[in-house]
């Protein structure tokens, strides 16, 4: 179930053409204002809302991040939920990632309140159909071309986790995961997500 859906004024907006730096400036009326919205190769799409057990997911694993870095005198990453990804002006192609992180060393395409380029690891949780292919093909696709080295993605319909690695420009599965396992990259050392309590914690919503 959505928590919101756009009115009609923004859905009459979906499909509309527009560059990068008319999506940068275009401005919504509240509530449509915290609408997801990206550029499909130069052409607005908007989603609805995600429901509360795709935000559940997604703050856990936030969480498990947050553990991971308390000690930490310098964090390794920034980290950005929902993040705006540039990933490019040519095409023009922009992102929303339901959670993105960039390495320390790379902090220099964070400009303003975006990521100009490609973050380190994205991730996406599966919600609404029309958006799950989106994240499992367009997406998948987006993120390899724009040369993302990690693309992870959660299903909290059957309590799985994909990591997919970039090699030689294409995505490969490096791990599939299922709730009885532990999410690690070796793009952060020592951040070890047991997938248990993302997936069955007690705070999250009844199937």
């Amino acid at each position: 179930m959505s928590l919101l859906t756009p009115s009609p004024l923004v859905q009459s907006l979906m499909g509309t053409p527009m560059s990068v730096a008319e999506f940068l400036e275009l401005e919504l009326p509240e509530p449509d204002d915290k609408l997801k919205m990206e550029l499909d190769d130069g052409v607005l799409y908007i989603m609805t809302m995600p429901g509360t057990a795709h935000q559940s997911v997604l703050w856990r694993v936030i969480y498990h991040y947050m553990v991971y870095v308390k000690d930490m005198d310098d964090e390794p990453a920034v980290i950005w939920h929902p993040a705006l990804a540039i990933l490019s002006r040519e095409r023009p192609r922009i992102a929303m990632p339901d959670l993105a992180f960039v390495l320390r060393e790379n902090a220099h395409i964070i400009v303003d309140d975006c990521v100009e380029g490609a973050p380190d690891i994205v991730a996406e949780v599966l919600d609404l159909e029309r958006d799950r292919d989106r994240d499992l093909i367009l997406k998948r696709q987006w993120y390899a071309e724009a040369s993302v080295p990690e693309y992870w993605i959660f299903d909290w319909r059957n309590d799985t986790a994909r990591q997919l690695e970039l090699r030689d420009g294409q995505y490969v599965e490096r791990a599939a995961l299922t709730a009885d396992d532990t999410l690690t990259t070796p793009l952060l050392p020592g951040l070890a997500i047991p997938l248990a309590d993302v997936f069955r914690h007690r705070s999250r919503p009844a199937r």
